[in-house]
């Protein structure tokens, strides 16, 4: 049984976490330390003492205009997590997809709401657009988000928004309307230009048992040599592998 004096501890750390959590998930601006408090509901007192001891462990960093963003100590630890997962359970679909098309082929998960490029392997042409496992991914303007937010439930689907885009994501997501009524039939998301000038790509959803999507599988080559025609011709099996995927026991859901 917890006494009394343990359990404003256990509150203090509880707060820590929460400031931890939102700045990890916050745009890439950053936050000023009100809006901090504000979307951790941690009081603005207490924010700004959590502030100054995250900062001194560099888990956080001031801007010179004062907004807060991930320190270096933090971002380690995220790709150290990163570096962790078993991304083994990917590894035969994006091999078989990336011979099969010789194009770039990505797995990326949703981590707290952002889209997180988990599992990368590169077109074995000289032209393509290179891109990291670790990167965050913009979910409105790229397949793979776009796949994933048409099988996301609307309420979750607009908070995964809101951290891209901010005040903006009734719009971004009313734009995108029939995009993802399409994506939710056919099972495949498409990028024409729109995450890179001259980048077309595909993607389908992983899903979990519940039918919700928590990842997704990506095909992107550049406009001029992975034409719609030959991106639909893959499409067949790029839905295989992603089901594929799926049915692992431990496939998705990190």
């Amino acid at each position: 049984m917890k006494t009394a004096t343990e359990l404003p501890r256990v509150s203090y750390l509880g707060r820590f976490l929460d400031l931890v959590q939102v700045v990890a998930a916050a745009p890439e601006a950053g936050l000023t330390l009100s809006e901090l408090a504000e979307q951790s509901g941690v009081p603005m007192s207490t924010a700004s003492r959590l502030v100054h001891l995250l900062d001194e462990q560099d888990l956080v960093r001031r801007e010179p205009d004062k907004r807060i963003v991930p320190g270096p100590a933090l971002l380690t630890l995220g790709l150290r997590a990163l570096r962790r997962l078993p991304t083994d359970r990917y590894h035969d679909a994006v091999q078989t997809l990336s011979e099969l098309t010789g194009e770039s082929v990505s797995v990326g998960l949703v981590f707290g709401g952002e889209l997180t490029l988990v599992a990368r392997r590169e077109s074995v042409h000289p032209l393509r657009y290179v891109a990291s496992v670790g990167d965050a991914i913009a979910p409105h303007r790229s397949a793979m988000g776009k796949a994933i937010l048409a099988h996301t439930p609307p309420s979750q689907r607009y908070e995964i928004v809101r951290q891209a885009v901010g005040a903006q994501a009734h719009a971004v997501l009313a734009d995108l309307t029939d995009e993802l009524a399409e994506a939710l039939e056919t099972g495949v998301a498409r990028d024409e230009e729109a995450f890179a000038v001259g980048l077309r790509c595909i993607a389908a959803p992983l899903l979990d048992p519940g039918g919700k999507a928590v990842g997704a599988i990506s095909i992107s080559g550049p406009s001029a040599r992975f034409t719609r025609q030959l991106a639909d011709a893959f499409v067949p099996e790029l839905l295989g592998q992603t089901w594929r995927v799926s049915q692992l026991p431990i496939a998705v859901g990190v």
